[in-house]
Parts: C-alpha cells; structure tokens; sequence
C-alpha cells in the first residue's frame, strides 16, 4: 500500500444544491400544508394530497414494498408528484397569495428589543409562589377543637 492519503474532491456545489433542493422541498411541502387547511380551496382539489396519502398507506403498491429501497423510493416519488400536482391544481390566486405570505415571513426582521417586548425571567427554573398557597382540594380540619375523647380508637393493640 502506498503512503498516500486518500483525497476526496470537495463537492460544495453539490452541498448547496442539495440544500437548495431541500430548502425547495419544505417551502414546497409549507406551501401545501397551508394550502390544505386553506378553506377557499375547493373540496375536490384537497383529495389530491388526501388519495396520495391512502396510496402510500395501502398495501398495494407499484412496486413492492418488500424490495428494501426501490419499494420506498415510490412511495417517495408519489409523494413528491401528489404535493407537486395538489399544488399545480389549487387557484393560481391563493398560491400566490401564501407564496407571498411564505416569502413576507421569510424576510420580516426579527422583534426589535425594544418597550414592546416582553420581559422574561432570567432563571428558567421553577420557583415557588410566594405568599399564601390555597389548595382547593384539601378539606377544612380545625385543630384547635381536639379532645383525647375525639381520638380514633384502634383495634391493634399497643405493642410497645
């Protein structure tokens, strides 16, 4: 064997389309999810998402799900086509309005700490009220009115 260390090419643009992919995806899939409970659109148009979802779930499948890997890879393929088509067959109007949304959340800054914020404890740990504590389920015992003759009598005798 050679002394030689193996080299690896470094792949960074294959890095960022991967995470250009994914990031589409879960825009993608956000997109669909809010378009789904969105009640402007139409009944028919939400059992794209609801059929794709009762294929992957059904045991019938193009592809067996018994073969590991290509069996699961339809299922993903499907899932993928189902949110690409649910999304397609929504109204263009509501797709570009919670595109616009996605995009506004996207890009709004964060809250500025200003007056309006609100102030939180520095110790996230619990601490006890302080003051008087009220439980409400125990039951009202006077104490004070306690005779030797209001002792419970037991039937075990005394031992010691």
């Amino acid at each position: 064997m050679s002394d030689d260390k193996m080299q690896y090419p470094e792949r960074a643009n294959d890095v960022g389309a991967l995470m250009g992919w994914l990031k589409d995806f879960f825009g993608h899939f956000r997109l669909a999810w809010e378009l789904l409970w969105d009640g402007r659109v139409p009944l028919v148009t939400k059992l794209v998402p609801l059929l794709t979802l009762l294929y992957i779930l059904s045991p019938v499948d193009l592809i067996p799900d018994v073969i590991l890997g290509l069996g699961q890879l339809d299922d993903l393929a499907i899932f993928l086509i189902g949110i690409r088509l649910f999304v397609d067959v929504c109204p263009p109007a509501l797709v570009a309005e919670h595109q616009e949304d996605m995009q506004r959340e996207m890009t709004a800054a964060p809250p500025s700490e200003g007056k309006d914020t609100v102030q939180r404890p520095a110790s996230t740990t619990w601490t006890p009220p302080e003051g008087q504590v009220i439980d409400l389920e125990a039951e009202m015992v006077d104490d004070t009115a306690t005779n030797a003759d209001d002792k419970p009598t037991s039937d075990i005798p005394h031992v010691w």
